[in-house]
């Protein structure tokens, strides 16, 4: 097509591109300006026009031919399609579909923030719209407010797909002009960092309803909008999002969308359940702002029935293998933090002389504070080399014996051993940092050992960190786990390997051949195996075997039928298992299941909103909870709802229990006290900020409580120690 009259850097409209007659601008953007234009039929459409300085890049040219070819075949209820392009012209051009009516930011700018309702349709309708353009294989890679329209019956997302020639051609800025939108930018985007994927239009999506519900992006500063790029650029890469005012029913969705890593992000098809949920939780708790005669604000442009999403399978990014085998790996981190905090117990760490009060002076001569009485203390983890320590899993839990102090694990690496009274570092072993996949270091129980990862594959290590002895796992992955006598460690995908705790004696194996070991967990006196059939998760089977790995049931246990997501189990005693159930997208726990081992029945409990992967149980009581401090608390025996509870704490902490009280964490590293018999908050602590690194849109770790104090990870990447006494 020929141009006839055009002027993309004046002021003046062209008259015509090929076909369309050009009758107003729009408005402009880093990729050229764009026009009102109308067919001989009269159809409406909007032209872009692309600027000079791209139209003279002949890579860019042949990156838009590619794109636009692609972006042809985009259709969705809630995408502008590309009705007509010339990636040859001078300059080049496309036209989508023109859309009546303004787009989210003249929206937000003329009426303010939408309602909750409103926001999470708008979340619905985006991830809906991402589903179309991912299935064509594009990657939108700029969706921001203004390429989201907002049409009669819904809105429509614009520039797909077109934005990846732009990036492939430019840096963030160039002479002083920003090309992409920082605050809705994903931080591989902005570092160059690994692949762009269609996460980073997930993290785009969660930073938009962010917008749609408070005003402005979760990156800028000040409540108004057009902050210095650069300085938004950082705060997206390493800073936490400002979600103080977006209403609680987004906030899940949002904070999850945020991640930084873009692996942590849940799928297009997660965020479309997720804001289905949003907007009934919106609807039950009455969030809606209400203007006039009870009309909803923004329904005019966000009608429910253009809103409810359409029921399609749920679809997930294909997995390589080493993706599948990361799934895997979070099952198995799971359980270890289960055999951790259930199977081997937090226990009381007591020097000689302290019960009666007594202390002396100096330190052993391995530099054990051996009877110091204890003083609140705090300790910076760049201290211990750990960078971050929510995206390092560094946490900490105390041990029986009382020659081993406070444990600390960075993953399957770095285990450190310190001084429960003073803080002090009294050893530390480093296992092979090309493991990604091996267990934490857990206690040994009475033989005063700890169980590491070696290069060799496990290591016994004594009070002082020295070497007792050391077994071949080659392959050594999953959890560990200790049940009466014996240590229990997973070599390979399908075995199971039992051995003497206090030497390298073989006692028993136990393997399923041909599946995949995804948990262990122990009672001490029993373990339970989960074995899948493939690394997709399909056909999870249980087996309990016994300290030494014979089968105690005759066959395999599956889930109930009623059961209609994920199992993993979190706790074991001696009477039963205990598990979370959650939808493989959508890492929410959405039930509660027991496991009777002596009568093989089930007992199910759909919790009243949905939790966070972290459940703990405690004298018989489960208690799920969410980042957002709601706690869940379920009896574990008849299935009942005891009492669900909105704490107010900002970013929980997973959660501990002691004495009849559960204790966690918030964002500011705060220590709450919760009573465990009606969820009431009865104390709080002063805040521990630290520094925040770039996992602080996690959560923290479950504080390690014992003998009346607490040792807590902070997500400012600190440890520190305090009395329960001084809670306020």
């Amino acid at each position: 097509m020929g141009r006839e009259h055009a002027s993309t850097g004046g002021s003046d409209v062209p008259e015509r591109l090929g076909d369309y007659l050009l009758e107003r601008r729009l408005g402009s953007g880093g990729m050229g300006v764009v026009y009102l234009a109308r067919t001989v039929a009269g159809r409406q459409v909007a032209v872009k026009v692309i600027r000079r300085d791209y139209a003279e890049d002949p890579g860019f040219r042949a990156r838009f031919h590619r794109e636009v070819a692609a972006a042809r075949r985009v259709s969705g209820a809630f995408t502008a399609p590309v009705v007509d392009a010339d990636p040859e012209g001078s300059p080049p051009w496309l036209a989508t579909l023109y859309v009546p009516g303004g787009s989210l930011t003249d929206r937000i700018d003329h009426e303010g923030p939408l309602d909750a309702r409103s926001a999470a349709r708008v979340g619905a309708q985006l991830a809906e719209a991402l589903q179309d353009i991912h299935r064509c294989g594009l990657v939108h890679r700029d969706l921001k407010p203004g390429n989201v329209l907002l049409a009669e019956d819904g809105v429509r997302v614009i520039d797909f797909g077109i934005s990846r020639a732009l990036a492939a051609s430019r840096r963030l800025t160039e002479s002083g002009a920003v090309l992409g939108s920082p605050p809705f930018m994903a931080p591989e985007q902005l570092t160059g960092d690994g692949e762009v994927t269609e996460a980073a239009d997930v993290f785009a999506l969660g930073a938009v309803v962010a917008f749609a519900a408070t005003g402005r992006s979760p990156f800028e500063s000040g409540e108004m909008p057009g902050s210095d790029p650069l300085a938004v650029a950082y705060r997206v890469v390493h800073e936490r999002p400002r979600l103080d005012d977006v209403p609680e029913p987004l906030h899940d969705l949002v904070v999850r969308c945020l991640a930084k890593d873009p692996e942590r992000r849940p799928t297009v098809a997660a965020v479309l359940r997720m804001a289905a949920r949003a907007d009934s939780d919106a609807r039950t708790h009455g969030d809606a702002r209400v203007d006039g005669e009870g009309a909803t604000e923004g329904s005019s442009v966000l009608p429910p029935d253009a809103t409810e999403p359409r029921q399609e399978p749920a679809r997930t990014r294909a997995p390589s293998r080493p993706r599948a085998r990361r799934r895997l790996a979070a099952w198995v981190a799971a359980a270890l933090a289960v055999v951790v905090a259930a199977g081997v117990g937090v226990w009381l760490v007591t020097a000689p002389g302290e019960a009666d009060g007594n202390a002396t002076d100096g330190p052993t001569e391995d530099g054990r504070s051996e009877t110091a009485a204890f003083r609140p203390w705090e300790l910076d983890l760049q201290d211990l080399g750990v960078r971050d320590a929510a995206t390092e899993d560094f946490r900490c839990t105390t041990a029986e014996a009382e020659d081993i102090g406070l444990l600390c694990t960075s993953g399957g690496g770095l285990t450190v051993v310190l001084d429960a009274a003073t803080g002090k570092e009294l050893w530390w072993h480093n296992g092979p940092r090309d493991a990604p996949l091996a267990p934490s270091a857990i206690h040994g129980g009475e033989e005063a050992l700890v169980f590491a990862h070696s290069d060799k594959g496990v290591v016994a290590l004594d009070a002082s960190g020295d070497v007792v002895w050391e077994i071949d796992a080659p392959e050594l992955t999953g959890s560990m786990a200790t049940v009466r006598g014996s240590l229990v460690v997973q070599n390979g995908d399908s075995t199971l390997r039992f051995y003497r705790r206090d030497e390298p004696v073989p006692v028993g194996s136990w393997e399923a051949p041909g599946r995949y070991l995804t948990a262990t967990v122990s009672s001490g006196t029993q373990v339970l195996v989960e074995s899948r059939a493939d690394e997709t998760g399909a056909d999870p089977q249980l087996m309990l075997l016994d300290a030494e790995g014979r089968e105690l049931w005759a066959g395999p246990r599956r889930p109930p039928d009623e059961a209609r997501g994920m199992l993993e189990p979190f706790g074991m005693d001696a009477e039963a298992v205990y598990f979370q159930e959650f939808d493989p997208d959508l890492p929410v726990v959405s039930a509660l299941l027991r496991l009777d081992l002596q009568t093989d029945t089930w007992t199910r409990t759909e919790l009243p909103s949905p939790a966070d992967p972290r459940s703990v149980v405690a004298d018989g009581v489960m208690y799920a909870s969410d980042t957002g401090g709601r706690i869940t608390a379920v009896d574990a025996r008849s299935g009942e709802v005891l009492w669900t509870r909105a704490t107010g704490v900002e970013t929980a902490s997973e959660p501990a229990v002691s004495e009849g009280r559960l204790y966690l964490s918030d964002v500011e590293g705060r220590l709450y006290e919760v009573d465990a018999r009606d969820g009431e908050v009865l104390r709080r602590g002063e805040a521990h900020p630290g520094t925040p690194g770039p996992g602080s849109d996690a959560w923290p770790p479950a504080p390690a409580i014992v003998d009346g104090r607490a040792y807590v990870v902070t997500l400012g990447n600190t440890l520190y120690a305090t009395e329960l006494s001084a809670l306020r």
